[in-house]
């Protein structure tokens, strides 16, 4: 079954498709989950499920009967944004509610939007939920502009201040504190279309269902401002009228083989600062006596558990933050993950893939800048993945954040999470494999001649191209990882330095006149260097023409357009050390290739160990055609300039701080193409 079936009736949906020889996964929709959001989840189809092939309509629907095996409750994984003090959207509602049981309070709809006070803070009467039950709103504050509730609860009686018909003192004794209030969105529109075509009731087939919806969030601000100008008006009848903190709209697009590919744009309508991550995953469902094991590209250990091997999602003791800190390579914020359900034998049933795609602001460079905080957590009570397009973010009114994530699920046997994730009008490739091997293939007859192109840090040995047998790959240094983007293999108007040059081949990064050059000790000097294409690379090399003590380290620092300048955070590649004690050609061998970027980077060189007798090197004699960003003082002109300096640099490449522009020309270097 190369195809989706699609059933429905009114809202509820359920989207079936092959994964594996002998069973299909199904997967359950529903258009007015919470507050008429899209969920994924409905009575009939409580979790996504394992089904035979041989399986019939009735079986599945509109009821999953005893023949499905499920695997994933995903009834929590719409996915809301963050406001940095409460979830809102999705089915969640600003969590800043105090819900007081009171039986007989004789308070009614005339009541609401009247303001009481515990003494110390006045809460808003918010609405009349029952005849003994009252939900009050939070006070807000105002921190840098923008206001935010607070999650308190009150300390004593709430005693009446002003608007209210019934005055009589609320008790505190039945207080249920943080409940979300709702509803928190209004507008709402949604769209379903199967192949381009709507979905009507019943059973249809076809590639590729599309599911789009908008709606917006009120501020909370003015919830509370209007509750209380409007006493007598419950706001859940007036909500279009409440100020707009932000739009949000998002598209899913289920596709054959377990698929699913969630983007998210959230358009800022007020100021305010946003933590998102476009989708949320919560754990497979185990199996008795079994464990749930998880793998994490780039990451190394945090919460305790090492995520470079297959780690132990069970024993995940308390909340755990992916931060820079804990990632291998800090330009590189953690965007995927690969879980598995394995029985007692270590045998796996069953497993899933969910990642952030390189696109738009999920793009490495861009997250590194938003995710400094995390960028990716897991929830201790329910092991939830949430990675993180934004953390911290402040927007204005207009401002958006745009990202695309994958869900895919998996049947065993599997050694290594292979798949393409098509998206946006891209094809990506995403290779994940934990140990080492020296020839791997994934079959990808689909990308047959494709051109690959690196979107992202990988130490994988992977082709230029994908052959008529898939793409074969080596994993020289466990994990390996890489995603690439698959584009048109198209006849370049000539060869391009660096980017064309066979496998095995040097090439120089700038040619012309040289010159050579006496090092200074400790000072790391970085200078900007241009390719036309991504360039895997494994050699690097220098010239020492005059000898010294200590040695040369040198290494790859990526750019950052915001700045102009090199990325603060960590280089993309360190080359280690070539000694300087003689003259002539002096070679690094790397480990595993690194993929030089398109567009600009900046090589970084530095003398170290011993400041005896300063080495020199073989520098160019025509500099670097770029600017520089020199600041406001004219100092800085006066003299030769070829890039920014990192003074008193010792030791491997690390996070820097700029402290000035040098007048070292740009060393010769040559690499080999990998």
């Amino acid at each position: 079954m190369a195809e989706l079936i699609v059933y429905r009736s009114n809202a509820l949906m359920s989207v079936r498709s092959r994964i594996d020889a002998t069973r299909d996964v199904v997967m359950p929709v529903n258009l007015a989950y919470a507050e008429s959001m899209v969920g994924l989840w409905h009575s009939g189809l409580p979790q996504v499920s394992l089904v035979p092939a041989t399986a019939t309509d009735a079986q599945v629907w509109p009821v999953m009967s005893a023949v499905g095996t499920r695997i994933h409750d995903t009834a929590d994984d719409n996915c809301p944004i963050n406001t940095g003090w409460s979830y809102v959207g999705g089915n969640h509602g600003y969590n800043v509610g105090n819900q007081i049981t009171v039986t007989n309070h004789g308070k009614t709809t005339a009541d609401v939007g009247s303001q009481w006070s515990d003494g110390t803070r006045i809460f808003t009467l918010l609405a009349v939920t029952s005849a003994s039950s009252l939900l009050f709103g939070n006070p807000y504050t105002i921190v840098d502009g923008i206001a935010q509730g607070a999650r308190v609860r009150p300390a004593a009686p709430l005693t009446h201040v002003s608007g209210a018909t019934n005055r009589t003192t609320v008790p505190i004794t039945g207080l249920t504190p943080d409940v979300q209030i709702r509803p928190a969105t209004h507008s709402h529109t949604v769209a379903v279309e199967l192949d381009g075509r709507p979905v009507p009731d019943g059973r249809s087939t076809g590639r590729e269902l599309v599911i789009r919806e908008s709606y917006l969030i009120p501020t909370y601000q003015g919830m509370i401002d209007t509750a209380r100008a409007r006493v007598g008006t419950p706001i859940a009848t007036i909500m279009p009228q409440l100020p707009s903190l932000c739009r949000i709209s998002n598209e899913y697009r289920w596709s054959p083989g377990g698929s699913l590919i969630v983007a998210q744009t959230v358009t800022a309508l007020s100021r305010f600062t946003l933590n998102a991550g476009v989708t949320q995953c919560g754990p497979l469902t185990p199996v008795a006596g079994g464990t749930r094991r998880q793998f994490m590209p780039n990451v190394g250990v945090a919460g305790g558990l090492n995520w470079s091997v297959w780690a132990n999602i069970d024993t995940l003791a308390a909340l755990t933050d992916f931060t820079p800190a804990t990632l291998r390579d800090r330009l590189m914020p953690a965007s995927s993950m690969t879980q598995w359900v394995v029985n007692g034998g270590g045998v796996q049933q069953w497993g899933i893939a969910v990642g952030l795609l390189p696109v738009a602001d999920g793009t490495p460079r861009i997250r590194v800048r938003y995710t400094t905080a995390k960028g990716w957590f897991i929830s201790s009570s329910l092991k939830k993945n949430y990675p993180q397009l934004v953390w911290g973010r402040t927007l204005a009114a207009g401002e958006s954040v745009t990202g695309t994530a994958y869900r895919r699920y998996l049947a065993p046997p599997s050694t290594a999470t292979e798949i393409v994730v098509s998206a946006d009008g891209a094809d990506f490739v995403v290779i994940e494999r934990v140990g080492t091997v020296a020839q791997a293939e994934m079959a990808a007859p689909q990308l047959f001649h494709r051109l690959l192109v690196p979107v992202g840090p990988t130490n994988l040995d992977v082709p230029d191209r994908v052959t008529i047998d898939g793409i074969p790959y080596a994993v020289p240094v466990s994990p390996g990882y890489g995603t690439w983007r698959a584009e048109p293999d198209q006849v370049a108007s000539g060869p391009l330095p660096g980017a064309t040059v066979p496998r095995g081949s040097y090439f120089l990064v700038r040619s012309g006149p040289t010159l050579s050059r006496a090092c200074t000790y400790q000072r790391l000097l970085l200078h900007p260097v241009f390719l036309a294409e991504p360039t895997p690379v494994d050699r690097a090399c220098v010239e020492v023409t005059v000898a010294g003590t200590g040695v040369l380290r040198h290494g790859v620092y990526a750019h950052d357009p915001a700045t102009g300048r090199p990325a603060v955070l960590g280089p993309i590649a360190d080359f280690g050390t070539v000694a300087v004690t003689s003259v002539g050609v002096r070679e690094s061998v790397l480990v595993a290739p690194v993929v030089l970027p398109a567009g600009w980077h900046w090589y970084a060189h530095v003398w170290q160990v011993s400041g005896t007798t300063p080495p020199a090197v073989r520098v160019s004699g025509v500099g670097a055609a770029t600017t520089l960003n020199l600041g406001a003082g004219a100092a800085a002109m006066t003299g030769d300039r070829f890039g920014y300096e990192v003074t008193g640099t010792t030791g491997a490449l690390g996070a820097i701080t700029i402290t000035g522009v040098h007048q070292f020309p740009p060393p010769q270097v040559a690499y080999r193409r990998a």
